[in-house]
């Protein structure tokens, strides 16, 4: 009886509650109405890669570039959740193609104008890695870490080669510029830049010593809390830049 008079109240709440979580499903023609938004290629800086003695991470930028849109895809989905629509990386790649959309250069508010009118969108964010740097701490090296080197990289054979293979200790920071950009006018509604630094982290090193290994892991470690910050940002503005009209 006493459990019964407990319940009651929490299934009135929910009762009251059900309706307001109801609303929040948008039909397709509400969904439709929302504001399309595309995220454009990441741009590196000339100066961007401070550490990297042979730029081996350089080369490796279209890939950074997808893992940047990726997480910021992640982000504004989740949390432009019925107020944002984000287009696909795929349709984004036939576009790229048709205007021979390059990884190096500026983009230029015309091209991101022509862009967005052929997908078809009204919002476009365009960003810029204006810093990947590393700065290396104090190393071991040689023969006597192979134990080392198959803890750090997961490889139960890397003991074997440890004599061409450096484990090192070392800094890394980055920072990205963001630009949200109105398709019709050109208009830039909004600009935002963030740091952050991932630190005292063990990296491997090619034989030479000369190249940081490129590790995916440690570019989301790097950006990813800066995406989690500027995302709210981008969504407040876009959303108050489509009220408005």
């Amino acid at each position: 009886m006493r459990l019964r008079h407990l319940l009651l109240p929490l299934l009135a709440v929910f009762a009251m509650s059900a309706p307001a979580f109801a609303q929040t499903k948008l039909s397709k023609a509400e969904k439709a109405k929302l504001p399309r938004i595309a995220i454009l290629d990441f741009k590196t800086a000339p100066d961007a890669w401070h550490g990297w003695r042979h730029g081996g991470w350089g080369n490796q930028m279209g890939t950074i570039s997808n893992q940047l849109r990726d997480l910021f895809t992640t982000e504004i989905v989740e949390k432009g959740q019925n107020k944002i629509r984000v287009i696909e990386r795929e349709r984004l790649a036939e576009i790229r193609g048709e205007l021979d959309f390059q990884q190096s250069g500026e983009v230029d508010t015309a091209t991101v104008q022509k862009i967005g009118k052929l997908l078809g969108v009204k919002y476009v964010m365009t960003g810029k890695v204006t810093r990947f740097a590393y700065k290396e701490g104090g190393f071991k090296t040689g023969w006597g870490v192979g134990a080392l080197v198959s803890k750090v990289t997961g490889d139960g054979m890397a003991g074997a080669v440890a004599g061409s293979v450096n484990i090192k200790k070392a800094s890394f920071t980055g920072r990205l510029d963001i630009r949200l950009i109105e398709v019709e006018t050109g208009e830039i509604l909004g600009a935002w830049k963030d740091e952050d630094k991932v630190a005292d982290t063990s990296v491997k090193v090619a034989g030479t010593g000369a190249e940081v290994q490129y590790d995916e892991e440690l570019v989301n470690k790097v950006f990813e809390p800066i995406v989690q910050r500027i995302t709210p940002k981008l969504l407040r503005a876009t959303v108050s830049a489509n009220e408005d009209e």
